[in-house]
């Protein structure tokens, strides 16, 4: 064997095998860099928050100044048993529940010629929470005459506001 080249055969690789090439490993970090940008606007808020203290000078609304009551009149809308009628209340008339759909309209057309006869330009609506849109609507379109202004406004009810 003194002779014998290990150079050829199958020795001559060496004792450990070729290592396989693999392609270059990547690394997503768009996740990373999301997360990183959540953090900065947590942690931007709350110094914001802690340095300013615990209530922001907020500007106030505009659109939402107080109505005066003097110049409006005031229709209260309440949920019956039926869900697929309403009761109204007319200020008018004393707070007289309307159940019928024909006379709430006819009633809520009347008062507000009154209204307007005595120069009450202003209607506020007030429902309920539960009340759907459709009957909001249909009571605002008897509501609606020329030179009248239409408030809405939502009733909390009484479970809620405690």
């Amino acid at each position: 064997m003194s002779g014998s080249n290990l150079s050829s055969g199958p020795f001559s690789a060496g004792l450990l095998s070729s290592q396989k090439k693999h392609d270059d490993a990547e690394f997503d970090i768009t996740a990373m860099i999301d997360l990183v940008f959540m953090m900065n606007i947590y942690f931007m808020v709350t110094f914001i928050t802690t340095a300013m203290g615990d209530i922001a000078n907020l500007p106030q609304a505009v659109h939402a100044a107080p109505l005066n009551m003097d110049e409006a009149i005031q229709i209260t809308v309440l949920e019956s048993p039926d869900p697929n009628f309403v009761t109204v209340e007319l200020e008018s008339a004393g707070g007289e529940a309307i159940r019928d759909p024909v006379a709430q309209e006819a009633a809520i057309a009347k008062a507000v010629e009154v209204a307007v006869s005595q120069n009450k330009k202003k209607v506020l609506l007030r429902a309920q929470q539960g009340i759907r849109l459709r009957e909001i609507h249909r009571l605002a379109t008897a509501a609606s005459a020329e030179g009248v202004t239409l408030h809405i406004a939502v009733m909390e009810s009484q479970e809620t506001a405690e």
